[in-house]
């Protein structure tokens, strides 16, 4: 499977902090995804969104939104952690992101469909 993860930066602070641990993560991401097959899914790209003092992407609290494409099989998942819960933490825990992002996202009926537990397993397992 393929995989991709970026993030969006609500503020200079926010990629000072956190921008350096999703380029870190992203390999051990690859890693752990890369040997996985699901079926009609090709290419999972994730997005974290980290609020900050320009735009707090989750100002209401963590949040997470999913939206697949059957004919590429790509299921896009952006996840949108809150200036607050980003500041909380001393050090960005980018695999508790994701994992936390996966879990609670709601899930469209093609969602749905797809069976996720063993890219939620590969996450839990990358830590």
């Amino acid at each position: 499977m393929e995989v991709t993860l970026s993030g969006r930066m609500g503020g200079p602070e926010a990629g000072i902090a956190c921008l350096p641990a999703i380029v870190a993560y992203r390999q051990r991401l690859k890693a752990a995804l890369a040997p996985l097959a699901v079926d009609g899914l090709a290419v999972l790209d994730i997005t974290l969104h980290v609020g900050g003092s320009i735009t707090d992407f989750a100002a209401q609290g963590f949040t997470a939104q999913a939206c697949y494409l059957r004919k590429p099989e790509k299921l896009t998942v952006a996840i949108y952690v809150s200036r607050r819960d980003a500041e909380a933490e001393r050090e960005p825990d980018v695999a508790a992101w994701l994992l936390r992002g996966l879990e609670s996202m709601p899930r469209s009926a093609s969602v749905a469909a797809l069976d996720l537990d063993a890219v939620l397993d590969a996450l839990r397992a990358a830590g």
